[in-house]
């Protein structure tokens, strides 16, 4: 694995940590959950590069890990910033280091959504996408235990982030210390089920213009993964080719739920080895 730092285009630094297979068919850029450090995924992107599936880049998160930023008072910064900022700088990076290889991109939770909306913006840039727990945070398409923790956080966060002045996700038992921004954001996805946020509109319509394969992962003993959930967070991909799977202990063994899955993810990287053989299958 190699560690390394690209500028955002708004100067922000972006820890990168590029994991290069030896004969790779493509490269996949992976954004990380809410709250999640990017060594998180170090097994998967170990265990697809390994493999010669793909080269993998994990990107660091803006306030997590490696990353130089943390939030407060007057560092704050949105799921716009993530989107617009650093996404299309660590995508360009990609780009170079793939030197012609088709591209994938994907995440965890969070991170899949945006991708999606990567996905609407840039349809031309990608060959693929790729879900991976990843269930729109919609309060209506949770259960109730978990509807009611959900809207529960989305009425205390204004209150206990004025003091810290972020959103002190460790104390509150969901996230890491985040951007207040960020969570207000977040908030507007889990109260309305609509992927618009920040004033933004027609976020969701945009993807309709990506016509390529999408891979969704989801996993046993993921109370946040209902089928409503994972519906809404493939909802937008209206002309794509989707392919949906839940992994069980059968593939994953004990490695299961909305993060265990990442501690152990060998039936991750079959299945997507699986899915990568038909839709990027090697000529010749």
């Amino acid at each position: 694995m190699q560690q390394l730092e690209i500028p955002a285009a708004d100067g922000t630094a972006i820890p990168l940590n590029w994991f290069e297979a030896p004969r790779p068919r493509a490269a996949l850029l992976i954004l990380p959950a809410l709250g999640i450090q990017a060594r998180l995924y170090d097994k998967l992107a170990t265990g697809l590069a390994a493999q010669g599936h793909c080269s993998v880049c994990v990107m660091e998160q803006r306030g997590h890990g490696r990353s130089s930023l943390r939030p407060g008072r007057k560092i704050r910064y949105g799921l716009d910033d993530i989107l617009e900022q650093d996404m299309p700088a660590a995508m360009a990076w990609l780009g170079q280091r793939a030197q012609g290889l088709p591209l994938l991109l994907g995440g965890h939770s969070l991170g899949g959504h945006l991708s999606t909306l990567y996905a609407g913006q840039h349809p031309e840039q990608l060959a693929g996408v790729v879900h991976l727990a990843c269930a729109f945070p919609y309060v209506g398409d949770y259960a109730a235990r978990e509807a009611k923790m959900v809207r529960l956080l989305c009425r205390l966060m204004p209150f206990f982030s004025i003091v810290p002045g972020y959103y002190p996700g460790e104390r509150m038992g969901f996230g890491g210390r985040e951007s207040i921004t960020l969570m207000r954001q977040w908030c507007e996805w889990a109260s309305t089920g609509n992927f618009d946020f920040g004033g933004r509109s027609g976020l969701a319509a945009g993807v309709a213009a990506f016509t390529g394969p999408v891979i969704s992962l989801s996993f046993e003993r993921d109370s946040f993964a209902t089928e409503a959930a994972i519906e809404r967070a493939l909802s937008p991909f209206t002309h794509a080719r989707i392919t949906r799977r839940k992994l069980g202990p059968e593939q994953q063994g004990e490695h299961l739920g909305h993060v265990g899955w990442a501690r152990g993810p060998d039936g991750v990287v079959k299945v997507l080895g699986q899915w990568l053989d038909t839709e990027l299958p090697i000529s010749g």
